[in-house]
């Protein structure tokens, strides 16, 4: 009987530590699977408050002029949602990016933690309308 405990306390301890929260999505290198909306997978590295979205692009189904690799700033508004704007400093800004940018950037939160993925919703607002847009972000 007691060992039958102390090997239930231990696996439950095991189990808790190894879960997943928030800030373990901070910091590393990440890849957003192709989904409907967005037909192709991302490579983030992010290192707390920046990060680079590399496009992979096998088909070769992006235009010329895509750039595939963009870089991001991130202003954390707590644990789990964040404002991500591209950086002026590190890339040459399209139409797009700028528009983002100048409506306030994109607004995410993580709505859920399972199997070495977080799962997002996010958000942008242009002249009153929001479009939103569900994936999810794994750890490499």
């Amino acid at each position: 009987m007691k060992l039958t405990l102390i090997i239930t306390l231990l696996i439950g301890l095991s189990t808790t530590a190894q879960e997943l929260t928030c800030a373990d999505f901070k910091n590393g290198t990440f890849i957003t699977p192709a989904n409907e909306e967005v037909p192709l997978d991302y490579k983030i590295v992010r290192n707390g408050t920046s990060q680079v979205e590399i496009s992979e692009d096998p088909n070769g189904i992006l235009p010329a002029d895509f750039q595939k690799k963009q870089y991001v700033t991130i202003e954390w508004l707590d644990d789990c949602s964040y404002r991500a704007k591209y950086d002026e400093k590190k890339m040459v800004m399209s139409d797009f990016h700028k528009l983002v940018n100048e409506n306030n950037g994109i607004l995410t939160e993580m709505v859920k933690i399972e199997n070495g993925c977080f799962y997002y919703k996010s958000s942008l607002t242009i002249n009153g309308k929001t479009d939103y847009l569900e994936g999810k972000m794994c750890l490499e």
